[in-house]
């Protein structure tokens, strides 16, 4: 006897084929179901549509009056997400067999009915285009297909393994399938599966509840009947921090394995799938294997297109220095390359490779198989897109849809299998672990319907949340049943509650586990502490000083270290240095004159050199602007009072030299202004300036920057002031006191310079001069801390 038997999962059909191969005799052909669904039906010369293609033919299809009550944006980025729902509005009707017009009779929201029209419209619409193309859609199914009866009949008798649901379409097609060939259903009754036993009362089969059934479909007739009353044996664990769960279930699974049970018949199932980066992270032993695999979304090429895309659509700073860290070229992405050009998929190809952004593939023998997919895949977009016209940020946002489909198959071959709870279906492990048995996670909610709520589900006879959640509760009551050990954990953190399907299984609350941390970081710290460096050799005479290395250098010796011998550069700004930027403003303002007569006059000024100065247009570009003309009010008001006194600007942005004590300096001095035979050193100042003090304190004295000045000017300027400008004060200007103690100090500290020859790079004394170093993580300090 030739016999298929079917089975809902390529892992089931893997553990079946083990089983047959260890006994002698005959076997059946084994198959997966959905692969049998396609075998068992014909569609005469029609092609099935693309998962891509088809999203553009529907948003085709939207083009007649009407659509726009649906409140649907039809740009191509945003139809992409809106679609989904839309399609699976059609396929969910058409698979149970539900017309537009019986639910027009649902007593539901007052738009309804005309939602429902125009959904209707817009199906007709989208069904004329693959018609006129020569396309179908798995939706058409139920009204487009014949049996293969060619196929059917190479087998005596069909069984089917069946887990779960199956929709109206799948049993009418397997009703059909059975006129031809005998069919038999293997089934588990619960009280978690009522909707599917309901379905096939109303075909006459009654199936008892809480049983193992096998049935003749075609003939309504039960051949074998067994009550199930198998005990779950499950632990159930309460452990606070969700990445705790990771370190219970190792030693969930060590425990299994000690007790006797093979590692490969161990499951560890994930109901959130997103975990899984958590777990490869933490299985330094290489013993997981990641079934389903793991999301090209989460390769670096991935993130180097889905940044260019995020830079693209808000050109935001913040973007673009990302791209910069992930290596684009900046000067090729601003060198007349628009987003918005239009171009064909080639062009788009050739863009991306001139990004170093797709590679094609130069050896089919030696290319990585996630490179092979990725290659195929863009063959595959290129023929399917090869007539179409698009900008280029259309092109991006496209290519990216179809490389988050791509999974890369996990090949380090650990033999504890870890799984989502789809893969568990029609499958048998010994001990099974599982973790996030959390309420909302376990079961999981449903994605919220756009078009039917549960009223019009229930009128329709169409599955509800409280069904497809009861669903997936059988699937976990048939994998633990099965099972010799269960363990599940679920976090209490944030007050999370376990699911409530843990009663349900007759289960309690899991007791409170310690989380034993050294499994995830038994690491030891390679921070090797860093003892104060010694600088032997130290000549203060073969250096050009400055007034902010020498201020470096007395108050924190390993500072002035890090920066001037290790040569540690600065964390680069992530955005506007806003004092630089002030700097750069106040400089072209006195570019073509030396002062202002009026308020608005310099106002205008100003805010002209503002806006085409700035670098970035973005919405935070546009609050800093207005921000500082607003702040500058001040400043302009007594800068055009103090040039009514005949104040007029005669140096800008100017590096000054002297030898100082018989040590050289230099200094660029922001501003220096001259009234007759008067000067006024200025020094712009868009921060805190502590007040002038009464007295001076010369232990705490490491600025010396203004009695540097007054000595770098001395050659030019006799009459000389020394003020700090304050930009955002309602009292701008601020004059230096104390000059000549300053510097009596200046060069008390230039003879300890010349006297010291070596120094200890200790750090400094004050944690307060750490608060803003940029080397406080070197050191442990600040926010390390």
């Amino acid at each position: 006897m030739n016999q298929l038997h079917i089975y809902p999962t390529s892992r089931a059909l893997r553990n079946v084929s083990e089983y047959y191969a260890s006994i002698e005799g005959f076997i059946p052909s084994l198959m997966r179901i959905d692969e049998f669904e396609k075998r068992a039906i014909l569609l005469d010369e029609l092609t099935p549509i693309d998962p891509l293609e088809r999203i553009l033919l529907l948003r085709e299809a939207t083009a007649f009056e009407g659509f726009e009550a649906l409140k649907f944006d039809r740009s191509l980025v945003k139809f992409f997400t809106k679609s989904e729902a839309i399609f699976k509005f059609f396929e969910e009707i058409h698979a149970e067999g539900v017309s537009f017009e019986s639910l027009m009779q649902a007593d539901a929201y007052a738009e309804f009915t005309e939602h429902i029209a125009i959904l209707q419209e817009l199906f007709y619409a989208y069904e004329a285009l693959l018609a006129k193309r020569g396309y179908t859609d798995k939706m058409l199914l139920p009204k487009q297909y014949r049996l293969n009866e060619g196929f059917l009949a190479r087998y005596s008798r069909i069984e089917i393994f069946l887990e779960g649901y199956v929709s109206e379409f799948e049993l009418s097609l397997f009703e059909a399938i059975a006129e031809i060939t005998p069919l038999v259903i293997h089934y588990h009754t619960s009280s978690f599966n009522q909707k599917m036993q309901e379905r096939f009362l109303s075909r006459g089969i009654a199936l008892p509840n809480n049983s193992e059934v096998s049935f003749l479909l075609g003939e309504r007739r039960i051949l074998q009947s067994h009550q199930q009353t198998k005990p779950i044996h499950a632990e159930v664990y309460s452990i606070e921090e969700r990445n705790g769960q990771i370190a219970g279930a190792f030693v969930a699974i060590e425990s299994m394995v000690q007790r006797g049970i093979a590692p490969e018949k161990i499951a560890l199932v994930l109901p959130d799938e997103s975990m899984k980066a958590h777990f490869k992270l933490f299985d330094k032993e290489g013993n997981l294997n990641f079934s389903m695999g793991f999301d090209y979304a989460d390769e670096r090429v991935y993130k180097q297109l889905e940044a260019l895309l995020a830079y693209w659509s808000s050109f935001d700073v913040q973007e673009r220095r990302l791209l910069e860290r992930y290596g684009i070229s900046l000067e090729q992405l601003d060198d007349g390359l628009s987003p918005s050009s239009t171009m064909g998929v080639e062009a788009f190809f050739s863009l991306l490779k001139e990004l170093k952004l797709h590679e094609g593939v130069a050896s089919l023998e030696e290319v990585a198989s996630e490179e092979m997919v990725v290659y195929e895949e863009s063959l595959r977009f290129l023929r399917l897109f090869e007539k179409y016209q698009f900008p280029a940020k259309q092109w991006l946002f496209l290519w990216l849809k179809l490389l988050s489909t791509i999974t890369i198959d996990d090949v380090r071959g650990g033999l504890i299998t870890v799984m989502g709870l789809l893969e568990t279906r029609g499958v048998q492990f010994d001990g099974v672990v599982v973790v996030d048995f959390n309420e909302g996670v376990v079961p999981a909610s449903s994605s919220k319907d756009q078009f039917l709520n549960t009223s019009v589900r229930a009128f329709a006879k169409l599955p509800t949340r409280e069904d497809r959640e009861a669903l997936q509760k059988q699937y976990y009551k048939r994998l633990f049943e099965e099972a010799k050990e269960v363990a599940i954990f679920y976090s209490s953190a944030s007050n999370r509650l376990p699911s409530k399907f843990l009663y349900e299984l007759g289960l309690k609350e899991g007791r409170e586990e310690g989380v034993p941390l050294g499994l995830l970081y038994d690491q030891k710290s390679r921070i090797v502490p860093l003892k104060d460096p010694i600088v032997e050799q130290f000549d203060a005479k073969a250096t050009v000083w400055s007034a902010s290395r020498l201020s470096c250098f007395l108050s924190c010796k390993r500072k002035y270290y890090y920066r001037y011998y290790a040569n540690i550069p600065q964390k680069k700004e992530e955005s506007l240095n806003e004092g630089a930027f002030l700097h750069t403003l106040l400089f072209h303002l006195f570019e073509e004159r030396d002062s202002y007569t009026s308020t608005s006059q310099m106002q205008e000024a100003l805010a002209q050199l503002i806006d085409t100065k700035h670098p970035y247009d973005d919405a935070k570009a546009s609050y800093e602007k207005r921000l500082w003309r607003a702040k500058l009010k001040p400043f302009i008001a007594q800068q055009v009072a103090h040039f009514q006194e005949g104040w007029r600007v005669v140096v800008r942005e100017e590096e000054f030299t002297a030898n100082i004590g018989g040590l050289a300096f230099k200094g660029r001095i922001d501003r220096i202004d001259q009234r007759g035979d008067e000067a006024l050193v200025l020094d712009y100042k868009s921060g805190n300036v502590p007040k002038e003090p009464k007295t001076l304190n010369p232990e705490k004295i490491v600025d010396f920057q203004m009695p540097l000045y007054a000595h770098l000017v001395a050659q030019r300027f006799t009459q000389t002031q020394l003020a700090y400008l304050k930009l955002f004060s309602q009292e701008p200007l601020q004059y230096v006191g104390h000059l000549a103690q300053r510097e009596e100090l200046l060069f008390e500290k230039i003879v300890e310079l010349k006297q010291t020859h070596a120094f200890e790079a200790q750090k400094c004394e004050s944690m307060q001069v750490c608060q803003w170093c940029e080397y406080r993580l070197l050191c442990e300090r600040g926010e390390f801390l």
